[in-house]
């Protein structure tokens, strides 16, 4: 029998937090019939077997090779029965009844393309950075690394953030994050899925830009909530890797080769200064989007 929603989790040494993600829906997803499908991208390790002891109703996908965080959730939605799809990080805290909210929402909106409701940091009071945003250009790349980070969030009835929405509960935007990011299966399989090209990060806002040019409108559902952790897989150095690898294939994709090269010249000077920094002060000399 088909569930209203399947719930990816794509596991790399997480099973800890993957185990409390799971109580966490178990105990708040009490309306709706699902299915909890983790795609365990550690080939070499035990977290799906440690996961399977304690949950013995979850269905656990074991990957051949860690392909990186698209893969892993293209992996699970091959197997998910679900009419939407939900693709959460393990590292994803579930407080209320909004991920209930989400899938009423967006069966109800049929020009929603990705859909994702606040993300607050662990304090549970301070927005994560970078959950939701336009797409890169030039002007945001430039911004992006003058002031170090992006706002994460400032007003939420602001013109430049509703834009297009005449409802107070949501507004759209360009691209929301794939840390918990709902999207009907239907739609989700027509638009090609995560391109696995990219490793970590910018294929949220690669799906995003997809869906936006197939018609339909990403938003953020300002009535439900959910907190992220963040990024409990990988280090920084191997995070700022990742994303700089990804921006490159990322606009060499939606802009082409002479766009790319007039980035990477704008994006030259905060490397060497990352480069060139003392350890001590790294960090806060270039702030990358956490958004995995």
């Amino acid at each position: 029998m088909d569930k209203e929603l399947s719930i990816i989790t794509v596991d790399y040494k997480s099973s800890d937090f993957t185990g409390n993600l799971i109580a966490d829906l178990e105990k708040h997803l009490t309306g709706v019939s699902y299915e909890i499908i983790v795609v365990d991208n550690d080939p070499d390790g035990g977290g799906a077997k440690k996961i399977k002891k304690t949950q013995r109703k979850i269905k656990i996908i074991k990957a051949k090779e860690n392909r990186g965080f698209g893969a892993g959730n293209n992996l699970g939605a091959k197997s998910a029965k679900g009419k939407y799809l939900l693709f959460l990080n393990p590292d994803i805290k579930v407080v209320d009844d909004s991920i209930e909210k989400m899938l009423d929402f967006i069966s109800k909106h049929a020009e929603i393309g990705a859909l994702i409701c606040l993300l607050y940091q662990r304090d549970a009071k301070t927005f994560q950075r970078h959950f939701f945003g336009r797409f890169q250009n030039l002007l945001t790349v430039l911004l992006r690394r003058q002031a170090g980070r992006l706002p994460a969030i400032s007003d939420l009835s602001s013109s430049s953030l509703t834009r297009g929405s005449t409802n107070s509960n949501f507004f759209y935007s360009d691209m929301v994050s794939g840390a918990a990011m709902m999207v009907k299966r239907e739609i989700f399989e027509r638009t090609g899925g995560f391109d696995e090209n990219f490793f970590m990060y910018f294929e949220d806002e690669d799906l995003c830009r997809r869906l936006s040019d197939s018609g339909y409108k990403n938003a953020v559902l300002s009535t439900a909530r959910l907190i992220h952790y963040e990024g409990q897989s990988s280090t920084s150095l191997e995070k700022k890797k990742f994303y700089y690898k990804s921006q490159n294939y990322y606009w060499q994709k939606h802009y082409g080769r002479f766009l790319t090269i007039l980035m990477k010249i704008l994006r030259a000077p905060y490397i060497l200064l990352q480069i060139l920094s003392p350890p001590a002060t790294r960090t806060s000399c270039i702030s990358v989007p956490v958004r995995r």
